[in-house]
Formats: C-alpha cells, sequence, structure tokens
C-alpha cells in the first residue's frame, strides 16, 4: 500500500470529523471515512462555477451539498460523478430531510465511484463545517510540525556529531520504538537495530524479502517537487522462531537523484495502527534524508582515501617518487612498511574497462574486495584500479617469520587463485590473473608489479592458464635481457623474415611453420589445427624449409624458430610495458 505524500500534513480524517460534536449524529451512507483524509471544505455552488476544471483540483476537498443544489435523484448522482471525476475526497449531504430517492441515487453512485458519503445534520451547515474542518486541519498541521521538528532535531544532533549510520539507526529506533533496517544501494544490509526488550529477532532478517520488494517503491516525487513518498511494503510472516514483520514502511535514500540506499522500519501490527502510522512516516522521511547526508559525507571521505591509495600506488609500481623523504612520508599514511616483503598481482576483466560511473564504481568496489579477502596480518594489503586493471600489492611475512623459497611461492600462487575464484563470481566475464615475484620494499615492488604486466602479456598472447605467475614463465625471464638486446633483434629478424614474407590465401609460412612445431611435428595434427589437408601442409612446410635452407623436421631447426618466435613476443610485450615505465632498477633512487 502507498501513502499519499501530504499524509496527515494539514489534512485530518472524516472519521475524525464525525467524532466532533457538531458531526456525531451524522449518518455515513457509503465510504471508508477512517482512511479518507480532507484537508478543506467547499460548498457545492462554487465547485459547480462553469469554466476550466481539472480532473484532480478537488484532491482533499471535502464537498458539501446543500438541498437546493439536488434537483431529481439524476441531479443527485450527477454530483456525486462530477466530484468523483475531479478526485474529490468526500461528500457531505444536508440535511436529513432530503429526499429519500435522492439519497438512494447518490448513494448508489458512491458506491460505484468509491466517494464516502454521509449526510450530516441540520444544524451542520456548510460556514460551521467548513470552521471545523479547518480548525481540525490546522491543528494537525501544528501537531506534525512540531513533531517534524522534535524528530529533525533529535537525527541532526546524531548527525553532528559524526557518530555513523549505525547511531543514526539506533535514534531512529528510539524514535520509532520498532525495529530499524538501513540497506545499501544493492540491498545489503548496512545498519540495523532493535527497541530493547520489544522483539526477539534480529531485523536483518527481513533484509532479503525486504529486498526483494525494492523495486516497488517509486523513486519520483509527485507534481508539486516532493521527494520520494515513503511505501509500504507487506511481507509474510516467516514460520517457527523466525519473525518476519506483516508491514515495513520504506523510503529511498537519495543524494543528488541517486539512490544510496534505503531506510526501512518495521510495523508489528498487521493492519498498523493508524497514529504510529503516522509518526513513522515523519521519521522515515527525516531520517532517510539526513542519513543520505551521512552516506554523502562518508563516500566523499572514502572517495578521497581511495584517491590518495591510487596515487600512492601508482607512484610506488612505477618508482615515480621526488626522494626518500617523501616516500616515507606517503609510506608512513598508509602503513606501508619499505622494508617489508611484498608481491604485486593483477586482474584483469572486461568489466573493470571504465565506461561509466557505475563501472567506476565498480571497481572501487572490486578495490575494496581485494583489501579484505584473507586479511594479510599486521599489514594492510593495497589495491587500486589503473586503467583496465585491478593492481593488489599483497605484504608477505618478512624478518624472523619470513617465508623461505617454495613455500612463499605457494603463498602468493593460492592468493591469486583466491583472487581469481572471487572477482569471477563477481565480474562475470574472463578473469585473469598475474603476479610477480616477491620483493623488497620499495624497489620490489616495482620490480614484482613490472613482473606482473610482462607475465599478464605472455598469458594472454600464449593463451595460458587464467591464473599465471611470472616464475611459471621462467623460461621468458632468461630471455628478456636477449630479446633487447641488438644481437637478439639480429637473430629475429634473420629467422622469421623470410617467412612473413611469404604470404598465401592460407596464411604466411611463419604460423604454419608454428602450429607444426607446437603440435610436436605430428603433420596430421597441425593440419587440423590450421584448417588445410595434409598436403598442403606438407606442401608449405617444404617451402618453409627452402627458405629457411635448413629442414624442418630437425629438432635444432624447429628449437631456433621456437625461440626466435619467444624472444619476438616478449620484446613486443616488454616494449608496450615501458611506453608506460621504465624497467625497474635495483633503487628506486638514482645516486
Amino acid at each position: 500500500m502507498a501513502h499519499d505524500r501530504s499524509g496527515p500534513e494539514g489534512r485530518v480524517s472524516v472519521e475524525d470529523l464525525l467524532a466532533e460534536p457538531l458531526l456525531r449524529s451524522a449518518l455515513v451512507l457509503e465510504g471508508d471515512i477512517g482512511r479518507t483524509q480532507v484537508a478543506w471544505c467547499l460548498p457545492w455552488s462554487e465547485i459547480n462555477v462553469g469554466g476550466a476544471r481539472s480532473k484532480n483540483d478537488l484532491a482533499g476537498v471535502a464537498v458539501h451539498v446543500s438541498t437546493t443544489a439536488i434537483r431529481d435523484p439524476s441531479g443527485a448522482c450527477s454530483v456525486v460523478g462530477e466530484v468523483a471525476d475531479r478526485a474529490g475526497s468526500a461528500l457531505l449531504a444536508w440535511p436529513p430531510d432530503s429526499d429519500p430517492m435522492e439519497l438512494a441515487a447518490a448513494s448508489s453512485a458512491a458506491r460505484e465511484r468509491g466517494l464516502p458519503l454521509v449526510v450530516l445534520p441540520c444544524a451542520a451547515d456548510y460556514p460551521a463545517v467548513s470552521r471545523l474542518v479547518g480548525q481540525k486541519a490546522l491543528a494537525q498541521t501544528a501537531h506534525v510540525l512540531e513533531y517534524s521538528m522534535r524528530v529533525h532535531r533529535t537525527l541532526a544532533e546524531v548527525l553532528s556529531r559524526g557518530a555513523g549510520i549505525p547511531a543514526m539507526a539506533q535514534a531512529i529506533t528510539g524514535l520509532a520504538r520498532s525495529p530499524v533496517l538501513v540497506l545499501g544501494a544493492a540491498g545489503e544490509v548496512i545498519a540495523s537495530a532493535v527497541p530493547p526488550g520489544a522483539w526477539n529477532a534480529d531485523p536483518s532478517s527481513i533484509a532479503v524479502p525486504l529486498a526483494e520488494r525494492l523495486g516497488e517503491i517509486p523513486l519520483e516525487g509527485d507534481e508539486q517537487g516532493h521527494g520520494p513518498p515513503t511505501h509500504g511494503i507487506v511481507l509474510e510472516s516467516g514460520g517457527g522462531e523466525e519473525w518476519t514483520p506483516a508491514h515495513v514502511l520504506s523510503a529511498p535514500i537519495m543524494v543528488a537523484g541517486e539512490v544510496y540506499g534505503w531506510l526501512a522500519v518495521a510495523e508489528g501490527h498487521r493492519p498498523p495502527e493508524r497514529h504510529d502510522l503516522a509518526q513513522h512516516r515523519i521519521i522515515v522521511e527525516h531520517g532517510a534524508t539526513l542519513i543520505g547526508s551521512e552516506m554523502l559525507r562518508q563516500w566523499s571521505m572514502r572517495t578521497a582515501e581511495e584517491r590518495t591509495r591510487g596515487d600512492f600506488i601508482y607512484a610506488l609500481v612505477h618508482g615515480r617518487f621526488a626522494d626518500e623523504h617523501e616516500l616515507r612520508a606517503r609510506a608512513r599514511h598508509q602503513e606501508f612498511d619499505i622494508e617489508g616483503r611484498y608481491a604485486v598481482h593483477i586482474v584483469a576483466s572486461s568489466a573493470l574497462i571504465p565506461s561509466d560511473r557505475s563501472t567506476m564504481q565498480r571497481g572501487a568496489s572490486m578495490a575494496r574486495i581485494a583489501q579484505t579477502l584473507d586479511p594479510p596480518g599486521d599489514r594492510p594489503r593495497l589495491a587500486t584500479v589503473m586503467g583496465t586493471m585491478l593492481v593488489v600489492i599483497d605484504p608477505l611475512p618478512s624478518g624472523p617469520d619470513s617465508l623461505q623459497g617454495d613455500e612463499e611461492d605457494k603463498t602468493i600462487t593460492r592468493f591469486a587463485q583466491r583472487l581469481h575464484r572471487a572477482f569471477s563470481r563477481r565480474l562475470g566475464s574472463e578473469v585473469r590473473v598475474s603476479y610477480g615475484r616477491c620483493g623488497l620494499g620499495a624497489a620490489g615492488v616495482s620490480t614484482s608489479y613490472y613482473e606482473a604486466r610482462v607475465a599478464m602479456g605472455l598469458a594472454r598472447r600464449l593463451e595460458a592458464d587464467p591464473v599465471c605467475g611470472y616464475s611459471e614463465l621462467r623460461v621468458f625471464a632468461v630471455l628478456r635481457d636477449l630479446g633487447g638486446s641488438r644481437r637478439g633483434r639480429a637473430f629475429v629478424d634473420e629467422v622469421l623474415t623470410p617467412l612473413r614474407d611469404v604470404h598465401s590465401q592460407t596464411g604466411d609460412l611463419e604460423q604454419v611453420v608454428l602450429a607444426y612445431i607446437r603440435s610436436g611435428g605430428n603433420l596430421n595434427a597441425a593440419a587440423r589445427s590450421m584448417r588445410l589437408h595434409r598436403n598442403t601442409m606438407l606442401y608449405k612446410l617444404e617451402r618453409a624449409s627452402r627458405v629457411l635452407g635448413r629442414d624442418l623436421r630437425s629438432a635444432d631447426t624447429q628449437f631456433m624458430v621456437w625461440l626466435a618466435h619467444h624472444i619476438d613476443t616478449l620484446g613486443s610485450i616488454a616494449s608496450a610495458i615501458e611506453q608506460e615505465l621504465a624497467p625497474p632498477a635495483n633503487d628506486v633512487f638514482p645516486h
């Protein structure tokens, strides 16, 4: 059930009006007078003036009709229809000695249109009824305003202390005397509170069924410029000892037009008490606004901290500090031990490519997950998104507790596999994780990052396992220096250029030769991988042998081509990485 935004502010129910001495003898013919609320009263003679009429210009209006306004039963039906079409709230007919046929016709029409119809006593003329409605509505407005100020003052004091969202939830519980639940934008529980001795269950037990119903809550304000309304959601009661409330009053926590979360107050009655519901509506509306302010403050602080951490990680992996004093100062702020041991992991996925605000938020969320995954101990783990990759600097035990040899390598590999499992579930796309070897201090981090980047590039080129480390590609580590030397480049050009210069419709000879080498010299398997006929494959291999001047059936010739290809691959990867950063030196700072 949705609640009108204007709610009890400046409105009074018809039931409360009929409890006044002036209207106690009134006769209710049709309608739910308990839920019908009016803000003021107008006579039919004024409403029935010609001119343009809006379909909702009688919203919240009780229409007072005298006997002179109705000439016959058809006239009574016409009056009811006109008021209903213009969204009138109630129809007050006066006096009781009206024609029974007219009242019967009006009652039938009111029943069809869902419009409350009340027959007033003789003393209840329009001036008296209008004055009564005005007084009651004004008193209600004053009462609501006073209560709203009290709620706002109480919650604003908690906000000003910077006590956080859990303290805000506790304060709201004290006001509402009901369980309170604060959910994040994705429906996760941020805080919950229960009044002492009132309930036997944790309100977070309703988080799952409530999160499934959040789509029902409207996010747009009304035509008068009011914000999103509170919304009542009816949940099914749980079985056994698990308690689930029958009714939850909730509202979106909006900041700059975006949903940051949801505030919910659980009602203990079904249907909820009208007075409690009116108070809880005010509490939820003010609470959602102030919690939004607290969320924005925390988000701003967290964003600033993450940006500072990201800048430090960027400078750390690239070795870009002005001097050692800058490194020590920034490391102290980030709790980074410049004499500790670290290994760098890189997570790559197309889901991390920044395209809009949501993907940027996803990257920040992934960094926070990586920092808390398998707590590292006394030193914090550092993580940030750099371009399309998530960079994680994982601390390893140092000093007397440091790991040795294979044990250290296994620890690094296990954490890389843990990263892959965690992000594969969350990102839902192909995820690759690469890592470098353990290094000491800032220079070691820079070296490990360079190795992780090389391992990522090689793993993609060679279609290696999704989790791959530099140590697993140690043969390429040996070739790294050779690939960058003049002799190495001359060797690559001498072997591969002749093969690349020969083209045909079925590809160049280099790919044919590499397929033959990968298949272990199996001609049929190589032909299938290249989708060539066996005789075509044999012809191309003979042609490649003539171009090279060596027999490709020889193991030495195959090794020569394999070596040249991988030196060339490693050189292209290193060249791409070096456009971003220079190969790490033994020390971060030049002497």
